[in-house]
């Protein structure tokens, strides 16, 4: 019996890479080892398959939503949960998700856009009780976070950089940030106790994902 949660993350990763409009039902059934009439148990239609995976993003982020307000227990979680979200998306997906269901797109880039001007705030608060160094922008530790991570992806999709040495980068990118971000009283407050899971799966996600590179 195939898990369907399980079979749409499967189908998440692969065109995230690959893209949807010219891969058929049997090369994505194939992607994701199951039989094409497997495939077409569970999804009837490629349309079925893409609103699965924008509705798997738009959960994703329903389920881990921005506190308010800010408490320094919840920073490491949702400061993890976002550079999840950062590296989420592909340009393949987007520009053919924006070209072939343009509802969809407004829809996810909307749930994007709001999801990160709450951080923006969040970050503001956090600043204003000195636990992130309040003498950089919200703004600009956002931009900061989400251009290293996408560089890192961009450059092992564009196969300059392995999986093993991206994911150093991508360890290293969250230790920087961290290390960069919090105050001494931040650091204090902080609670690293779950670390190694969270970055275990941003890992495990990337690895899902990326692996997927011809």
């Amino acid at each position: 019996m195939i898990d369907q949660k399980e079979l749409t993350a499967k189908l998440h990763h692969v065109i995230l890479i690959k893209g949807f409009q010219t891969v058929s039902m049997s090369k994505l059934a194939a992607a994701v080892n199951v039989s094409r009439a497997s495939l077409y148990l569970y999804f009837k239609s490629k349309d079925e398959i893409v609103q699965a995976v924008v509705a798997r993003h738009l959960q994703f982020i329903a389920e881990h939503p921005v506190p308010r307000p800010f408490a320094p227990a919840t920073f490491l979680p949702i400061w993890l949960d976002s550079l999840l979200l950062m590296g989420s998306t592909t340009e393949t997906f987007t520009t053919e998700l924006k070209r072939a269901y343009p509802a969809l797109y407004q829809q996810l880039t909307g749930a994007h856009r709001v999801y990160f001007a709450q951080l923006e705030v969040y970050i503001d608060q956090a600043q204003q009780v000195e636990f992130i160094d309040p003498a950089l922008p919200a703004d600009y530790v956002l931009f900061q976070a989400e251009a290293l991570v996408q560089t890192v992806l961009q450059r092992v999709q564009a196969h300059q950089l392995t999986l093993d040495r991206a994911e150093t980068y991508l360890v290293a990118t969250l230790h920087l940030q961290l290390w960069g971000l919090l105050t001494p009283a931040g650091w204090e407050q902080i609670d690293t106790t779950h670390l190694e899971s969270f970055k275990a799966t941003i890992l495990r996600e990337f690895r899902a994902t990326y692996a997927l590179i011809a």
